[in-house]
């Protein structure tokens, strides 16, 4: 997961390492996400981390990249809807993730996926989307 995370982190506006501790973030995922993985042969090239706790809440995406060398193939579209089909599977009322307002390529994808952005509650330059399930 950490060399994921770390050859992804560029993709990531801002990187992502600007803003977590990667290796941190990696142990937290392999011990709570459950994680929907693309691989090439021996390279994971695309990774969705959501957290389902509580099924009452519904999930959270907390993650979702792709290795540069790989983006515009699909993988994300792909990615995103296997995990809804868990998070159905799981009996989960709805899916939330937040994203940069200006990731114009992430809204689309998951626009075009039935999220919708939420109410906004602060100002800032982050979106919450959800879909219910």
């Amino acid at each position: 997961l950490l060399t994921h995370l770390r050859a992804a982190d560029a993709g990531f506006a801002p990187p992502l390492s600007s803003r977590i501790d990667l290796p941190a973030y990696a142990e937290k995922l392999a011990a709570h996400a459950r994680r929907i993985e693309a691989w090439q042969d021996d390279l994971l090239v695309g990774l969705i981390a959501m957290y389902a706790n509580d099924a009452t809440q519904g999930g959270f995406i907390t993650n979702v990249s792709v290795l540069p060398g790989h983006q515009g193939r699909g993988i994300a579209g792909e990615l995103l809807t296997r995990t809804l089909a868990l998070a159905t599977e799981l009996g989960l009322p709805r899916l939330r993730l937040e994203v940069y307002a200006d990731n114009m390529a992430a809204l689309a994808l998951y626009r075009r996926h039935g999220f919708s952005a939420e109410a906004a509650t602060t100002a800032g330059p982050t979106l919450f989307l959800h879909r219910e399930l």
